[in-house]
């Protein structure tokens, strides 16, 4: 989680145990988590000894939640509860936070992560974005999430919190301007894959609870 640049490779190799690579994720069929992190780590520091994607960064807040409360000595119940009752703004976050195939997040509406994926609706302002589908129709301009997402009627919720406007396999390009590192402005490509979908925080609570259960 915080081993993520050159400059803790020390601390890296210091704390480094061979059991880190015998681990794994609580899901391992789930598509949008790095199943094979684990067996790549090494004692030697890489960029690939961070978790890098979105989804599984949050996976592993998830897991070391569940791991935490289970060292305290908390049943599932008092957890979710705590989550439920200490945590209402998170959970309006991850009610509309939005990842692709590869974890990353292609949508949200926190307002801690201003910038990160694209915006709800496209404007004049919204970055060069092109929808490329899997038969090679290309589609460019100003988009937003709500092209590429339909929300249910407020009156029929349904479990998957609306349909997708795009096939699987659609590739979603944008261009931005990020002016945050010395040098100057400059032009970054952001790629997103659909399928798209949320993340329960609540499930993912059970299922780690199930899989690490002592």
């Amino acid at each position: 989680m915080n081993c993520l640049t050159s400059h803790y490779a020390p601390l890296w190799e210091q704390v480094y145990d061979l059991e880190f690579a015998e681990q794994q994720w609580s899901q391992p069929a789930n598509p949008r988590l790095p199943q094979d992190f684990w067996t790549n780590l090494t004692g030697t520091w890489t960029r690939h000894c961070a978790l890098r994607s979105d989804y599984a960064r949050r996976m592993a807040l998830v897991e070391i939640d569940v791991l935490v409360a289970q060292a305290l000595g908390l049943t599932l119940d008092e957890l979710l509860l705590i989550y439920r009752v200490q945590f209402p703004v998170m959970q309006g976050y991850e009610r509309d936070t939005w990842y692709d195939i590869n974890g990353r997040i292609v949508f949200t509406n926190s307002k801690g992560l201003v910038g990160v994926g694209l915006p709800r609706k496209g404007a004049a302002k919204t970055p060069q974005t092109r929808i490329q589908t899997p038969d090679g129709k290309t589609d460019f301009g100003q988009f937003g999430w709500e092209d590429l997402w339909a929300y249910p009627d407020k009156a029929h919720p349904t479990p998957e919190g609306g349909q997708p406007k795009v096939p699987d396999g659609t590739v979603i390009t944008q261009w931005v301007t990020d002016d945050t590192l010395p040098g100057g402005p400059r032009i970054l490509e952001r790629r997103y894959v659909a399928p798209f979908a949320r993340a329960s925080r609540e499930e993912d609570y059970r299922v780690a609870w199930a899989f690490f259960q002592p």
